[in-house]
């Protein structure tokens, strides 16, 4: 006969793959079938930076404490002879940030582009950063427009002004790193930003300066300047300080040094850039902006301002303060191209770790990556530096929260959580019967007399729930949500919204009780993606699916 037999599974506080073992056996028969399942513990990777500074010929004990459930720890080391700005653990932040728009998937991988020029890498590392370049490369050709723009979410109809310059710069730089671009890309995108680019002024656009000055900048940097443009933009009064210094170094681009050094005679020192929050429009921050004007310098070869700028950012960069991923990205990308700028330094050291020894020699780099392999607990590093120099360390060290660890939190942002049966009664999900649908209703309040754009709300849900489609249900078009874009997963929906001042947006999703057994549910997390003034996070409960 056939039979359904349940067994209960208890799930360690690792994080993997785990494996199950089913063996059957009647009348002198075997059979045996292994299953894996894979563990996975929903809350974000926490990255932790400390700094050192290791003397000339001099040596230098570490202990490491590794953090977080078992199997999700991992550890790099920085060296650097360059001031220390934790290079390594933003890149991770970027690559590890789980929101795709235009603008995210470009950050991600922006800076990847130069790491090879000015880190000292393992062939697994590079092998990694290329596989990371390629997959965005064929992501971002899903964002372009038949018009040669680029869509914020992809999907959607309108270009994105500051999306279509920026993913178009890394295109660019790309293919000059021998990158393959996606077909027709240039030739498309090159037409979009010309024709916008005179179509562009200042008194009628509701993008910013910096959005035509950066457009023009790329435009210049593919070789095909629209120098009518430049010379028109730089005869328009008003403009921000930030937009002289990117319309600089359009100028330097095409070889135009003295005007480019005319244009920044009128546009006052970067500590006068404007440093009001109102950057919606371009992602970025006044540090952004810092980035891009020590572009401008390098590009005219000025090393005092170059000196100067780099070490402000340095310091940001090493400082354990939130950036969001337009100025991460920015700033470790002009922090490259200065890293080449001044060229590098050889260095030899020797870094043991629990007992094992590597040799880390390089020729004229100016910083040096390595994974360490690390044991759960205490390890003990050593650091012996063999030159008459200073090196800079940063040992990053990263590592999954168990699950309950989470921290509730809110700053501008309010949120109640509820769920409904099918009559919209309010009921507990602590214990679901199998089968049942229910509805998961998030209300969001904007608690700020400011307008809030590129909200990501992530509901993570358990994984004895499943997402309903409602597309093939009688429900028909239930959770038509006022959103600009929803992205649905296996195991979590996020939805994207802008929010006005001192309003409430609701957002329900159909949920299934599927699976029998104990499952964790996350907390929900709500963030400004470019503002994280504005930020809510709840904490998670145990919930139950029975028979």
């Amino acid at each position: 006969d056939e039979k359904m037999v349940y067994f209960d599974l208890e799930v360690s506080n690792f994080q993997g793959i785990g494996k199950v073992l089913v063996e059957a056996s009647g009348n002198g028969e075997k059979a045996s079938y292994e299953v894996e399942i894979d563990v996975v513990n929903p809350n974000p990777v926490t990255t932790t930076a400390t700094d050192y500074i290791l003397n000339p010929n001099s040596k230098q004990n570490i202990t490491l404490e590794t953090f977080g459930v078992n199997g999700s720890n991992g550890a790099q080391i920085e060296l650097s002879t360059l001031p220390p700005m934790n290079y390594s653990g933003r890149m991770e932040y970027l690559i590890q940030y789980p929101h795709g728009c235009v603008e995210q998937t470009t950050s991600s991988v922006f800076p990847q582009l130069y790491l090879n020029e000015i880190f000292s890498l393992t062939y697994e590392k590079k092998n990694a950063i290329q596989k990371n370049i390629k997959a965005a490369i064929d992501r971002l050709a899903g964002f372009q427009l038949p018009n040669g723009g680029f869509s914020y979410w992809q999907g959607q109809n309108n270009a994105n002004d500051w999306g279509t310059s920026y993913a178009g710069h890394f295109l660019i730089e790309a293919e000059k790193k021998g990158y393959v671009l996606p077909i027709s890309f240039k030739s498309k995108w090159i037409t979009y930003q010309k024709e916008t680019a005179k179509q562009w002024r200042k008194e009628n656009n509701s993008y910013g300066d910096l959005a035509q000055a950066y457009r023009l900048y790329t435009l210049a940097l593919a070789g095909n300047a629209d120098v009518s443009s430049m010379n028109r933009m730089r005869e328009t009064s008003g403009l921000t300080p930030e937009a002289k210094f990117r319309l600089a170094a359009a100028y330097a681009l095409i070889g135009q040094s003295n005007a480019a050094k005319d244009i920044l005679k009128t546009a006052g020192a970067p500590s006068a850039t404007n440093n009001n929050n109102n950057y919606w429009y371009s992602y970025g921050s006044t540090y952004r902006n810092k980035a891009m004007e020590l572009e401008t310098y390098i590009l005219l070869n000025d090393k005092y301002h170059s000196k100067q700028l780099a070490e402000t950012i340095a310091a940001e960069l090493k400082e354990n303060r939130w950036m969001s991923t337009q100025t991460t990205a920015y700033c470790l990308l002009s922090m490259a191209e200065f890293a080449k700028f001044v060229g590098g330094t050889s260095l030899n050291l020797a870094l043991e770790v629990n007992g094992k020894t590597e040799e880390v020699k390089t020729n004229k780099v100016s910083l040096v990556n390595r994974t360490i392999t690390i044991k759960d607990g205490s390890n003990t590093l050593q650091l012996t530096n063999k030159k008459d120099q200073i090196v800079y360390v940063t040992v990053i060290n990263t590592g999954i929260l168990p699950v309950g660890k989470e921290k509730a939190f809110a700053s501008n942002f309010k949120t109640t959580v509820s769920y409904k049966n099918r009559n919209g009664n309010n009921i507990s999900v602590a214990e679901l019967q199998q089968g049942t649908d229910f509805i998961a209703e998030v209300t969001i309040t904007n608690t700020t007399d400011k307008s809030v754009k590129d909200v990501a709300l992530t509901e993570i849900f358990p994984s004895g729930w499943e997402i309903v489609n409602t597309r093939f249900t009688d429900f028909g078009e239930f959770g038509n949500n006022e959103v600009t874009y929803t992205d649905l997963r296996d195991d979590r929906a996020n939805f994207y919204f802008d929010i006005e001042p001192n309003k409430t947006k609701t957002i329900r999703i159909l949920l299934n009780a599927s699976y029998l057994g104990t499952y964790y549910l996350p907390g929900i997390q709500c963030e400004a993606m470019y503002d994280n003034d504005y930020v809510v996070r709840t904490k998670g409960e145990w919930v139950k699916v029975t028979q």
